[in-house]
């Protein structure tokens, strides 16, 4: 099911391929595509970047794209599903703490494959409305699931009471959120001394102990 913050990013995007070889070509283009948008931002890049990285011609990437902006519109629909679909922790992880280190462990993943484009949604946010809206949509959705999250914990006695839920599960996903776009967007898991497993592990340790959950008399 596609998230309504997304429907917009869904519209047409160009001309939809009807065999396999046009499947082929159109997934060749976009693969080219975000590698352009990736080494050159939106801005920068062009009809003709995206041609050439592609081995094509103008015409060719014409033939499935009306321009760039549908081009990105493509990328980006896949994109912003797969970090809304990373967050979908179910109930198939009843305990709190594991429950958390699951969701941030998939949120991580995530932005360790989309970081940099998530940051070329931005820029293109800064002009559409669309990307705007589609990038608010899948932080609202992160902080609604974490606050019912919260909430149950509250219920059960098992987080701190005295934790507005609301602002406490806005403040820890922009936590989460901040640090995978400085760990991965901007390179400071470079240090060979971190992993994700300890980024992870972390993170996580820092979310319980916020929210006033047992953490087994680890210091």
């Amino acid at each position: 099911m596609t998230p309504e913050h997304l429907v917009a990013l869904h519209l047409s995007t160009g001309q939809e391929p009807l065999t396999e070889r046009g499947r082929r070509t159109r997934e060749n283009l976009l693969a080219a595509a975000r590698t352009v948008f990736e080494d050159r931002g939106y801005a920068n890049t062009r009809i003709a970047d995206i041609a050439r990285a592609a081995g094509v011609s103008h015409g060719t990437v014409y033939t499935w794209f009306a321009d760039k902006e549908a081009v990105l519109r493509a990328l980006v629909g896949d994109i912003v599903s797969e970090v809304f679909a990373a967050l979908a922790i179910g109930e198939e992880i009843p305990e709190p703490q594991q429950r958390m280190l699951e969701a941030n462990r998939r949120y991580l993943a995530a932005y360790r494959r989309h970081g940099r484009m998530l940051e070329v949604v931005e820029e293109a946010a800064a002009t559409d409305a669309r990307y705007r809206d589609a990038l608010s949509g899948v932080r609202r959705d992160h902080v609604a699931r974490v606050t019912r999250d919260i909430e149950r914990l509250q219920g059960a006695g098992l987080a701190a009471r005295d934790v507005d839920a609301a602002v406490a599960a806005g403040a820890l996903c922009a936590m989460v959120e901040g640090f995978g776009r400085h760990w991965y967007g901007r390179g400071e898991q470079d240090d060979a001394s971190y992993d994700d497993g300890t980024a992870v592990d972390t993170l996580t340790r820092l979310w319980a102990r916020g929210l006033g959950l047992d953490t087994g008399g680890q210091s």
